[in-house]
Formats: C-alpha cells, structure tokens, sequence
C-alpha cells in the first residue's frame, strides 16, 4: 500500500513539473488633450445615430451633453445578490460604492464586485452614478470562499481557488467584446479586419479557458483526492492557444497605439468606456500574458502540497 502511495505521489510530481515547463516556455499612450472629452457627446451621437437609428443622448456609459454643472438625479437599475431587481435613485455627484452601500449592508458583502448587464464588464466602483444610467448594474459577492467540508485539504482550497480566479478571468476577457469590440465595430471605429486582430485572440483564449474551467469544477464537485489528477486536462490545445496569442498581442498592441495617437473617435470612445469600467481595453488584452506567470505560480503551489 505504501509503495502504491509513492508512485502516486511520483506520478504527481512529475505531472506537475511538467506542466511548469509547459508554461515557462510560453513565455503609446492617449496623446490627444483632455479637451477630447468635451467633443465626445457630439462624437457618440452621431455615430450612434448612423449605426444604430438612436436619437436619445442617454447611451450606456456616455454623460447626457448640455451639463450645466449641476447636481441631477438618476434611477439606476440594479439586480441584488438575491436575484431581485431594485431601482435606486442617487445624484450625480455620487460614485457607485456610495450610491449602492445600502444594498452592500443588506446583503453583508465582504467583497462587493460591481458588473454592467450583457456585457458583464467590471464596474470602477469609483465611477459617478451618471457613468451607468440606462443600464443595469449588477451586484454580487466576489469574496472567495472555500468549502468548510475540505478546508484542511491543501490541494482541494488551491484547485477550488485556481477555479474561482479562471472564471473571473474568463468573464473580463468575454466582456470585451460587447462592451469595447461590438460599439467600435458599429460605429465604423475599427474595421472588420481590426476588430478580428484585436477580440477573436481572446475570445478563442476565452473559450479555452473555460472549458478547463468546467472541467476543474467536475473534479471539485466530485472530489476524491486519492485520484484527483488535473495534468491531462490542460492539453497541447490549451498551451498552443496561448503560443497564438502571444504571436498576435504584440500586433493587437501596435494597433491600439495607433488609434491611440490618431484616431480622435477611438480616444474617446474608451475615454467614455474607461469612465464607467473598471479595466480598459489596453489592460484587458495583456491579461492572457499575465495569466501565463499566473499559471505557473498555481502549478508550483500544487507541486509543494502534493
């Protein structure tokens, strides 16, 4: 029994080596004036109007023009961590955590995460209230916690860790493309052939990464640790669509440089966008990079508990 136990661990410390050899081997800034900003209601409402037939000024993550500097009312539209809908008015002068501490207190959220609907795009809980109105914000726990059944296994508390982060990552990349590629593809900001270079590398990254994640939670949900074994599930697969992505970031970035320095239209979309989110497009496309030191960290814990 004891030497079973032996090849058993072997078995697993070599898989795990081998996965942190997997990963190590795949291994200009807005130019224009802050006068932009001022030109981008006029910006949005034409081009939205071209694309999409709107007349109103009230578009999602866009401040109604004709602000006289005074202090106005808006009804945001929130889903609670019940599921429930509640509509709650605040002023403009309010930022999300402020108008939504009440619900935050009812609910004894630990960790508040703030989400716009559709999209499911992260939520700058510093962002004023007027960011948001017309869309529907979403408000949950994102604080992890471990199932208490197994808190005294390593392993399980890291794999069930390892899981609730590549779900958060994988919604941030997922929400990129409603939030930031579909607008600049209707509005003509980026072509057909830019918003492929751009959102199809991580969409693909996406898609990937939450098949592991579906299949991590199988193994969590029917976890028996004298077999759990992880290694087979990330596949050749897996790792060639991170060479991929690596081989097209460096091109995607170039790109938004340039539309960065000379194209007004594109600053100021993702100036207005950056209002309300959390994370900009530039961060959002490096996230598969940082995930790859991230993968290898993950690996070298399970290594050291196993």
């Amino acid at each position: 029994m004891e030497d079973s136990c032996s090849v058993d661990n072997l078995a697993q410390q070599v898989e795990a080596l081998q996965f942190r050899k997997q990963s190590k081997k795949i291994g200009r800034k807005l130019s224009r004036r802050l006068s932009l900003i001022t030109k981008v209601p006029n910006i949005f409402n034409v081009k939205f109007a071209g694309a999409e037939g709107l007349t109103s000024q009230k578009t999602v993550g866009v401040v109604p023009s004709g602000d006289d500097g005074a202090v106005h009312t808006h009804e945001i539209t929130v889903i609670a961590p019940d599921k429930t809908q509640r509509f709650i008015t605040g002023t403009s002068d309010q930022t999300i955590q402020q108008l939504l501490a009440g619900l935050v207190f009812e609910f004894s959220l630990e960790k508040p995460g703030y989400y716009l609907g559709g999209s499911l795009a992260e939520i700058d809980e510093k962002s004023t209230i007027g960011f948001v109105e017309g869309d529907i914000v979403i408000v949950q726990e994102d604080q992890f916690c471990s199932d208490q059944k197994y808190e005294n296994d390593e392993r399980f508390c890291l794999l069930q860790k390892f899981i609730h982060d590549e779900m958060a990552y994988v919604t941030c990349l997922k929400s990129a493309k409603e939030f930031y590629g579909e607008p600049l593809r209707r509005m003509d900001i980026l072509s057909l052939e830019e918003y492929d270079l751009v959102f199809e590398p991580l969409l693909k990254v996406a898609d990937e990464c939450y098949q592991i994640y579906l299949k991590l939670k199988i193994i969590i949900e029917n976890w028996d640790p004298a077999v759990a074994q992880i290694g087979s599930l990330f596949s050749a697969n897996f790792w060639d669509c991170y060479n991929d992505y690596q081989e097209v970031h460096r091109h995607a970035k170039e790109l938004l440089r340039e539309k960065s320095a000379l194209d007004e239209d594109f600053v100021a979309f993702c100036v207005q966008r950056k209002g309300a989110a959390k994370h900009s497009l530039q961060h959002i496309i490096d996230l598969p990079v940082q995930r790859l030191s991230q993968y290898e960290t993950y690996f070298q814990d399970f290594l050291n508990e196993t």
